[in-house]
């Protein structure tokens, strides 16, 4: 019996490191969506001429932007401004393995949406697309530089406490 519980505790703590292993791995992956989503939204407002609201179900209806719950969220019925709304959603849905910062300049992009004209919209969005380019390197290097770490420190852990246990 003890040795099942000193199993179960070396797994527990691989588990631990591999899911701070994997938080690494979706904050990179859905920052990359992030710019895949401000890529389509400058495409239709360049070409499209549709409203926030036509952009946010768009982009909500597509299975490239799968995890990103908030777009689902986005109402136009409660009477609240878009902007608002979207922060909202963002802030009620985040996506999975986001940073406060990365959350922020999320909120950042829904705020801008609808606010000028289509040519300043898409200067500004092209500067949140390079403040995002730069949180897509970060977070790459991070997840090179630490995952493995992670997974090992939680096997280290698990092994730890098993031999101090015996």
């Amino acid at each position: 019996m003890k040795f099942f519980g000193l199993i179960v505790i070396t797994a527990a703590s691989f588990l631990a490191g591999d899911h701070f292993s994997q938080q690494l791995k979706y904050r990179a992956a859905n920052l990359k969506k992030m710019n895949y989503m401000l890529d389509d939204i400058m495409m239709m407002i360049r070409f499209g001429s549709l409203t926030v609201y036509e952009i946010a179900e768009t982009l909500a209806e597509s299975e490239r932007f799968g995890g990103f719950d908030f777009l689902r969220g986005i109402s136009r019925s409660d009477g609240i401004p878009f902007q608002r709304s979207w922060c909202a959603a963002v802030e009620k849905y985040p996506p999975r393995g986001l940073r406060a910062e990365d959350i922020r300049l999320l909120s950042d992009i829904g705020r801008k949406l609808g606010t000028s004209d289509a040519e300043s919209q898409l200067n500004t969005l092209g500067l949140q697309q390079a403040e995002l380019t730069s949180a897509i390197s970060s977070a790459e290097a991070e997840h090179a530089k630490k995952a493995k770490l992670y997974r090992s420190m939680g096997a280290l852990a698990g092994a730890f406490i098993s031999i101090m246990l015996l």
